[in-house]
């Protein structure tokens, strides 16, 4: 009994012990599939990156072949030279002019349909023609005006002389009298071509298509009115040149009619920059194209005093022709109407 009882209990140990070491076989069934699907997996990644991870780390692999024509480098655009660099300038300022002389261009039409509405089709066309073209011309006219040398003042007599004078022109410098005398345009036929007024050339550009096509004798009442228009701007601008002298002088009412009248008397083109291009020069009020000698005669020896002779007023004007003719032909083209373009003349 105690061998049996021995043995009995024996088996229930080993019976006792067979959980656990069915747990145990079980843990290590479940950690072998675990192993053997991330075996797996890790299998399924290596072959889809497998083809690139090759070809990188196969250098054995012949190169693609080369292009065998040489590469061309871009070719570089030649520098403008001066001239060149000048005309490009004088071309771009001409197309912002352009359509301020349109809108003086669609009131002098106005103008002239007014006066004969009854034009044929043809003319109408001509006409604009003509004056699309005298756009282009005046444009680049002023442009070119605009970036013309500016005139200097003479030197003084005898500056460039002697040893001084010498010594400069042998090393080719500059000499004050001489350079004055080069660039004083005034005296140059191609700088006086450039004093046009662009404004002027497109109307007389409109005026002679009308009367080459209905006549001399029609056309005419198209230039009487352009005239009577010319005077009407002029009255207007003297008339403010005194307003703007009597803030200064303080004139009376006789001086005003009397400076008025004698500045009328002869029309001088740079008003229109003594009316902008005011100036204050040690206290004193510079108004460069003013004609002193018609207004100082009208003036109190006190006012005369503060006016001054107009010598510095002179020598600024003679300078700067292009201010002249910038103030002239912007006070033109800004009282211009911003008219639609008529299609009457485009039927």
């Amino acid at each position: 009994m105690k061998i049996l009882s021995r043995g009995s209990g024996d088996r229930r140990d080993d019976v006792a012990s067979w959980p656990v070491v069915s747990l145990c076989c079980l843990g290590l069934i479940a950690a072998l599939a675990v192993g053997s699907g991330r075996a797996e997996g890790q299998v399924a990644i290596d072959v889809d990156v497998a083809p690139a991870e090759a070809a990188a780390a196969d250098t054995t692999a012949p190169a693609a072949p080369e292009d065998p024509t040489p590469a061309v480098p871009a070719a570089e655009e030649a520098p403008l030279t001066p001239e060149a660099a000048a005309r490009q300038q004088i071309e771009q300022m001409a197309a912002q002019y352009e359509p301020m002389l349109t809108r003086l261009l669609q009131d002098d039409l106005e103008l002239l349909r007014t006066l004969h509405g009854d034009l044929p089709i043809e003319s109408r066309r001509a006409i604009v023609a003509a004056g699309e073209e005298a756009v282009k011309e005046g444009a680049i006219v002023f442009s070119e005006a605009m970036n013309a040398p500016q005139p200097v003042p003479a030197a003084p007599q005898g500056v460039a002389g002697g040893f001084l004078g010498a010594v400069g022109r042998a090393f080719g410098l500059p000499i004050p009298e001489e350079a004055a005398r080069r660039a004083d345009g005034a005296t140059k036929a191609e700088a006086r071509k450039k004093l046009i007024d662009p404004c002027r050339l497109v109307s007389d550009a409109v005026a002679a298509s009308l009367v080459e096509q209905i006549g001399e004798e029609h056309g005419a009442d198209f230039r009487d009115e352009l005239s009577r228009r010319e005077k009407r701007s002029r009255a207007a601008s003297i008339r403010r040149l005194v307003g703007v002298l009597d803030d200064d002088l303080f004139l009376s009412a006789k001086q005003r009619e009397a400076i008025e009248a004698a500045i009328g008397e002869k029309w001088n083109e740079g008003l229109a920059m003594a009316l902008d291009h005011q100036m204050e020069i040690n206290g004193r009020k510079i108004y460069p194209g003013l004609p002193y000698e018609r207004v100082l005669p009208h003036l109190t020896p006190a006012q005369q005093s503060k006016l001054g002779d107009g010598k510095q007023s002179r020598e600024i004007f003679r300078s700067n022709r292009q201010g002249m003719l910038q103030s002239r032909f912007f006070r033109r083209a800004n009282v211009a109407q911003q008219a639609e373009r008529d299609p009457w003349w485009f039927e």
